[in-house]
């Protein structure tokens, strides 16, 4: 008999629980999947947009944009919410853009805003919008009509899936922005050939953004930032120094070889696998030892060398070294002189200093003396071909 006065409970308690929860129709919710931010003609307003599907049957295009002026992030959803028939759910946030002019002013209360809400995940992406976060979202690529959240979302999941860049979620920015010694990197969208792209990363100091690294330098930041195994980089080398290697591998072909006015060969890597260790060696200044073991394939070279033979391979190896610490070492200078320190040289430093606390302030003066010596070691396993 209690057995089934248990069930009868059990049953009356889901009975009546379900009946206290909100209906909600799928057709009257709008489901937000990015979100933008634009400094307002208007001192200290925010121009906000808004991208949202809403399930309408007799509608072609599903998606549509709203933008609007408010105060707050959250005024903006209000306005918003004012200008359509759906009611704006963030529970499918995927990306949140901010445009240069606010994002070099600082977005801290912007981004906190996003993580004070329940319904929004922290790995909603972040990114700066150029020139603005409004006309980033409105744009629709002449080949067909796109939700464009869900379009920069797979954008940034496929590059952080390939290893190509660093993850820009909520949750990691805010680490950055709330740890001593270490500043957020986002990617920098833009239009580009009728269609939205990467073209470069914004680099913050505390919540403000400083400055722009090239795309082309991201791969030197990524691999001291994680281990990673698809990376990969492009790496120019000087062709005199290959006069002879290469006039063996065309043999008969002298004339080719004549012909080609390009002082430079081109070398594609993939695959790369990397470690490594950055260690302060000098508290004083401070001084930085960086050791970067990497693992890659040879993908593609614009000219030909015998990499059977293990005398050029090896000469290939110490060449792309050479190079890639030159490389390495311009562009940590260039971050360094913004101000800003996307690795983490400080939290390193903070780390090796006992019994003394290590301020953001502490840092920032610090920083700009640190000094870097970047010690590569490459092993070339695969070879691949000859474009």
């Amino acid at each position: 008999m209690k057995k089934y006065f248990k069930i009868a409970v059990v049953i009356s308690a889901a009975i009546l629980l379900g009946s206290c929860v909100e209906t909600r129709y799928l057709e009257k919710q709008g489901l937000i999947t990015a979100v933008g931010y634009d400094k307002s003609e208007e001192e200290k307003r925010i121009t906000g947009t808004i991208v949202f599907y809403q399930f309408n049957p007799s509608m072609q295009n599903l998606s549509t944009v709203i933008s609007g002026e408010a105060d707050t992030s959250k005024g903006i959803r209000m306005s918003a919410n004012m200008e359509t028939d759906h009611n704006l759910v963030s529970g499918q946030l995927r990306v949140a853009l901010y445009g240069e002019g606010i994002a070099r002013e600082g977005i801290s209360s912007l981004v906190d805003s996003l993580s004070r809400d329940s319904a929004i995940g922290n790995m909603t992406y972040l990114a700066v919008a150029d020139p603005s976060a409004k006309e980033i979202l409105s744009f629709q690529p002449k080949s067909q009509p796109t939700n464009m959240g869900t379009y920069l979302y797979n954008l940034m999941q496929l590059n952080i899936q390939n290893e190509v860049i660093p993850n820009p979620t909520l949750q990691s920015f805010l680490t950055s922005y709330g740890s001593v010694g270490k500043d957020a990197i986002l990617p920098h969208l833009t239009i580009i050939e009728d269609k939205v792209g990467i073209k470069g990363f914004a680099l913050f100091s505390d919540d403000k953004q400083v400055a722009i690294l090239e795309r082309e330098k991201i791969f030197y930041v990524r691999s001291l930032l994680n281990n990673i195994k698809t990376g990969s980089v492009e790496v120019e080398l000087e062709k005199e120094k290959f006069e002879k290697e290469i006039l063996e591998a065309q043999e008969d072909k002298i004339e080719q070889q004549e012909e080609d006015k390009d002082e430079k060969i081109h070398i594609t890597m993939d695959n790369i696998k990397n470690s490594y260790e950055i260690n302060l060696i000098d508290k004083n200044k401070p001084s930085f030892e960086i050791k970067l073991k990497l693992e890659s394939r040879i993908l593609e070279m614009s000219l030909p060398l015998n990499l059977s033979e293990a005398t050029v391979l090896n000469k290939l190896e110490e060449e792309l070294e050479k190079a890639m610490e030159k490389k390495g070492m311009e562009i940590l200078k260039e971050i360094q002189e913004t101000g800003s320190d996307p690795i983490g040289f400080g939290s390193y430093y903070r780390a090796s200093i006992r019994g003394k606390e290590v301020t953001k302030k502490m840092w920032a003066d610090k920083y700009p003396s640190a000094e870097f010596n970047l010690d590569i070691d490459l092993k070339i396993v695969r070879t691949g071909i000859i474009d």
